[in-house]
């Protein structure tokens, strides 16, 4: 490479670390509780890129000899280049940016500890004389250091331009990345009775929600206490029965409270509880989750009441009285939004029947404008 070549590069390296202000960075918080992020050698100060010079490290060293910490750095900020074929765009985007810095120095190794904006937590071990590199990649499972097969050598990285295959960020075969890990959600049943009403016996189930990594318990407690208060015997029991749906950010769990005479309405209640946090989350919140917004909902909601006549049986001039009442108690006060089996946004809505004769909870599918129950 030309010394005018070698300049540009790093120009070129002085640019991306002053895109990414977060770069060099106090690596001792990276380290897990009893185990340092430094763990041989005996520099632990972070060594700052030598782009902030007016020449590069390869214009003022001898290549022929041991690696500097400031070569090693150099060589490994070009090889990233190549193996993260977005990383300027991940550095100007400033999100979730890649960091990394000299961790540990001594006469015989340089490693580099390099966090990815993924959340992988590499270190590169560099022979300070050859150059030869390899890579151990942070476990979470087992909360240690394991050799993958990434390999280089920095020199490479100094002297010429080679274009390697592309390597992509992740764990080894024996790792877990923190933020790549999927929770893993099961519904089962807090509570499995049977209800007995006017001689007639009716299915008592309370959902129970599990989330690996997640304490559920305030979600499962409320679900108990409310649904719990229901006498299993008598003409006040009834039975309960739910359904749900799953997906990567949310919960939807709908609850049908019945009894065994026709002549009473059944009861619903929904519960909206989030992947991420373990918690039941506010109806606006769980529409945001299913993937929606509270403006595209009001108008799924707006076209099914439109739909809507308050009863198959129902006069004209009743349906069009209970349409125009629906319509203006649109408001989360009167609806619960959830998701249902089949991945439908769907919502309890409390509505009037019949020219507002009647009032009552009933059950609609938002995404087909139809009522359900």
């Amino acid at each position: 490479m030309k010394r005018s070549e070698i300049a540009l590069v790093a120009v070129l390296g002085a640019t991306i670390v002053c895109a990414c202000s977060v770069i060099w960075v106090n690596l001792k918080g990276w380290g897990l509780p009893g185990k340092p992020a430094v763990t041989s050698g005996t520099t632990t100060a972070i060594v700052q890129s030598s782009a902030t010079a007016s020449t590069s490290a390869t214009e003022t060293e001898d290549l022929s000899g041991p690696l500097t910490d400031e070569l090693a750095l150099e060589g490994f900020e070009n090889y990233l280049h190549f193996k993260i074929k977005n990383l300027q765009e991940i550095l100007d985007e400033g999100k979730k940016p890649c960091t990394w810095g000299i961790a540990s120095s001594d006469k015989n190794e340089i490693m580099i500890m390099f966090k990815s904006n993924t959340g992988s937590l590499l270190r590169y071990h560099i022979d300070r004389k050859t150059g030869k590199t390899y890579v151990t990649s942070y476990s979470v499972e087992y909360n240690d250091y394991f050799r993958t097969k990434e390999t280089l050598n920095v020199r490479d990285y100094l002297d010429k331009k080679p274009t390697p295959t592309p390597y992509v960020i992740k764990p080894s075969d024996n790792t877990t990345a923190e933020t790549d890990a999927k929770p893993k959600v099961k519904i089962s049943n807090a509570v499995s009775k049977t209800a007995v009403v006017g001689g007639a016996k009716l299915p008592y189930k309370i959902p129970k929600v599990t989330i690996t990594g997640k304490n559920t318990d305030a979600a499962n407690k409320k679900m108990k206490s409310e649904l719990g208060k229901y006498d299993l015997k008598g003409d006040k029991a009834r039975g309960i029965t739910y359904s749900y749906h799953t997906s990567p950010k949310l919960i939807s769990i709908l609850v049908h409270i019945s009894d065994n005479d026709n002549a009473t309405v059944d009861a619903y209640k929904v519960y909206n509880i989030s992947v991420s946090s373990g918690k039941i989350v506010k109806d606006s919140t769980a529409v945001k989750l299913a993937g929606s917004s509270t403006k595209k909902f009001y108008a799924k909601v707006k076209a099914t009441y439109k739909n809507f006549g308050g009863g198959a049986d129902a006069p004209a001039s009743f349906a069009k009285k209970a349409q125009k009442q629906n319509l203006k108690r649109v408001s989360y006060k009167y609806l619960a939004p959830y998701v249902s089996k089949n991945g439908h946004l769907c919502f309890i809505g409390y509505v009037n029947y019949y020219g507002g004769a009647e009032k009552g909870y009933r059950v609609f599918d938002a995404t087909s404008k139809k009522v359900i129950v």
